[in-house]
């Protein structure tokens, strides 16, 4: 909980709600001064206004500011009016200015502790939303984007660039790796993949995890040759050993053409890895 009410804070709120707070604070007292006018004494209570309004942009600090301000300001009028011009004092109306102070100050630190706890609510909002964004949206394992969000990337790219080319990767071996030593090797080969992916990728690359061994990449302007470089650069960086056993991978590339859905040349990628698949392994094939 802080106390400091930095300047920039009181310059951050609506210009006119500041406006309003000044006048609710001077106007009491100016209309005091006016005989043409009755003002009953219940008028210092739109103290609370501007008391409400700071503790509202500014929490606890801004309440305990807001509160001393204005009540400095009524309790110097009314000692002004009453003591320095020589009139009487009444007991029955310094009781009701002094119970006017305390209502707006305990009013406004109320008000401000309300709002701290309502800003720390928003705080934990954001943080769990962002939360769920990154579990809808990624991988929980390789914290890749997962399959989903990839082909909403996907259709997106294809909308507005006229050459697309997906990589399918697939792991030659892993499963072997799995019922050898474990889920948990497992886990740390594809994690290892997915940041030999990263590594390879560059601002026109996209990467993400299909599920299980598979993993996608996409390339936005690159024509046959230089996808196939990539590919291949991709290719050197996934030869990795596990103890005894050997992990490599067969890429599948599939550039997209005229008309083509994201689900179609997905599936013309699949199909060009389980090409390369049927065909040796440990290669690239269009």
């Amino acid at each position: 909980m802080s106390l400091s009410v930095k300047w920039e804070s009181i310059q951050r709120m609506p210009k006119m709600i500041l406006g309003l707070c000044i006048i609710l604070t001077v106007i009491p007292g100016f209309l005091a001064r006016l005989d043409m006018f009755y003002i009953d004494d219940m008028v210092w209570f739109l103290l609370l206004f501007p008391c409400f309004i700071f503790s509202y942009y500014l929490g606890f600090a801004g309440g305990v500011f807001a509160a001393l301000t204005v009540n400095v300001y009524h309790l110097f009028w009314f000692m002004y009016e009453k003591y320095l011009r020589m009139a009487e004092l009444v007991n029955q109306e310094l009781s009701l200015h002094i119970g006017v102070a305390i209502v707006t100050f305990l009013c406004a630190i109320g008000v401000g502790l309300l709002s701290e706890k309502l800003t720390e609510k928003q705080l934990q909002l954001q943080s769990l939303n962002q939360k769920l964004k990154h579990l809808a949206l990624y991988d929980s394992l390789t914290s890749l984007p997962n399959r989903h969000y990839f082909m909403e990337r996907l259709s997106e790219t294809l909308q507005g660039e006229p050459s697309v080319t997906l990589l399918f990767v697939d792991l030659d071996g892993f499963k072997r790796v799995n019922d050898t030593y474990g889920h948990e090797e497992g886990d740390r080969i594809l994690i290892e993949v997915a940041n030999q992916l990263n590594l390879c990728c560059h601002d026109s690359m996209f990467v993400g995890r299909l599920g299980g061994d598979e993993f996608i990449v996409m390339l936005v302007g690159a024509d046959q040759e230089k996808s196939i470089e990539a590919a291949q650069g991709i290719l050197k960086k996934l030869q990795l050993n596990v103890h005894d056993l050997r992990i490599s991978a067969s890429i599948g590339i599939a550039i997209s053409k005229h008309g083509d859905t994201p689900s179609a040349l997905l599936k013309s990628a699949d199909r060009a890895m389980y090409h390369v698949k049927s065909t040796g392994k440990n290669a690239v094939g269009a």
